[in-house]
């Protein structure tokens, strides 16, 4: 373990780094440089066919053309990368009501003397997990299958957003490559591992469950219970009680209270071989009911809440257990995360970490799937991105 100046040293960095990435905004223009020769419309039909989404509907053609200058925003700032066996995250911002996202058109190009596209594009909807509890981010999932794929590959695809109705309401095209598997938590020759430079945190960008018997998603735009919730009380002769009005049996009124709850940053640091720490912060609004006048027909009270939690503790590389389910990932590490230190005491939630499924500073991207000790095969996934303070999370589409 560090000495006591060091760790007041990392809690520095930690809550600095919590107020910036929160706070700060930068803005950024995009750049579209030119993809690796990937042959004819043929061959942009067979890198399409190894794409992966939780849901789409392939459509002959070409896709439809969007509108430019619109005030939409993306997650990534220029190239797309995706990992094997993993679906990854393209999200949405639509502070305008009129540029909600309710899905994209995608289309494969190639390049031979001039845009080649694929003989047909993917309509693909919105995650509605994600999109029903928030009204300012959309997200879309996209995987590849690698298999036989030699690495790396790269492509343009055309992203062409579409409002509730159908209607093209953007348009703009990015460049993917598919990569190399890799998980090396060490730092080597002309790259690095876990442990990023100081200015640096990996910064979690989203969380899902895919299983045959379970869908789970959760990211920092995620708000659970949004719908509040109904408390029952008495109005007992005038008077609010929060209880049983005297010769009644049950409650005779009833309020709707606007709670909710959102975890909406967690932040990862390595600081040396054997320590970390991280930062969360949550957000929602507790019911009062015994503040509240059952008597009334208007919404109950609540107090809303913010809470910024700092842990540290020591973080291990150890050989992972991989389930029969996931012998297909071949991966072979486990990152353990043992928390020594809550601040406030008692607050937050646990994170033990998990098998280390891809690990690259160049992509900027780290993969975690924590195992479902109930044999049930409803692995969470975690995904992470490499991001600098005070650097905004949003890059204009065009």
């Amino acid at each position: 373990m560090k000495s006591a100046v060091q760790l007041l040293k990392l809690t520095s960095i930690i809550i600095f780094c919590g107020m910036w990435m929160l706070a700060c905004k930068k803005n950024s223009t995009t750049s579209n440089p030119p993809p690796v020769n990937t042959g004819n419309s043929a061959n942009a039909d067979s890198i399409s066919d190894r794409l992966q989404f939780l849901e789409a509907t392939k459509k002959q053609g070409t896709i439809p053309a969007g509108p430019s200058g619109s005030s939409l925003k993306i997650s990534f700032e220029d190239t797309l990368y995706l990992v094997d066996q993993i679906k990854m995250p393209i999200k949405f911002r639509h502070l305008d009501t009129t540029q909600n996202v309710a899905g994209i058109f995608l289309q494969v190009e190639a390049v031979v003397g001039g845009p080649i596209a694929a003989s047909y594009y993917y309509d693909v909807p919105e995650v509605p997990q994600i999109g029903d509890s928030t009204d300012t981010v959309s997200l879309i999932m996209i995987g590849v299958d690698p298999t036989n794929l030699k690495f790396p590959l790269s492509f343009n695809i055309t992203i062409i957003p579409y409002n509730s109705s159908g209607q093209p309401i953007a348009h703009t095209i990015r460049p993917v490559k598919i990569v190399e598997h890799t998980n090396d938590p060490k730092a080597n020759s002309g790259s690095c591992g876990l442990i990023l430079p100081p200015d640096e945190v990996w910064d979690w960008e989203l969380s899902y469950i895919n299983s045959p018997t379970s869908d789970f998603y959760s990211d920092p735009n995620t708000v659970f219970g949004g719908e509040g919730q109904i408390i029952r009380g008495n109005c007992c002769g005038g008077t609010s009680v929060y209880g049983i009005c005297p010769r009644e049996r049950e409650p005779n009124e009833h309020l709707h209270f606007n709670t909710y709850y959102q975890i909406t940053s967690e932040h990862l640091l390595f600081v040396d071989p054997v320590d970390f720490a991280r930062e969360t912060t949550e957000q929602g609004a507790n019911p009062l009911p015994d503040s509240s006048n059952f008597c009334d027909p208007f919404e109950g009270l609540v107090r809303p809440y913010v809470h910024g939690t700092l842990y540290s503790g020591t973080y291990s590389i150890t050989p992972a257990v991989v389930p029969p389910d996931l012998q297909m990932y071949h991966d072979s590490l486990r990152l353990g995360l043992l928390t020594t230190a809550i601040n406030p005491r008692g607050a937050g939630f646990g994170n033990p970490g998990g098998i280390i499924h891809f690990l690259d500073c160049k992509t900027g991207a780290l993969v975690l799937i924590q195992v479902d000790l109930e044999g049930f095969g409803q692995h969470l996934i975690k995904i992470y991105k490499r991001n600098t303070l005070n650097l905004d999370r949003w890059f204009a589409l065009e």
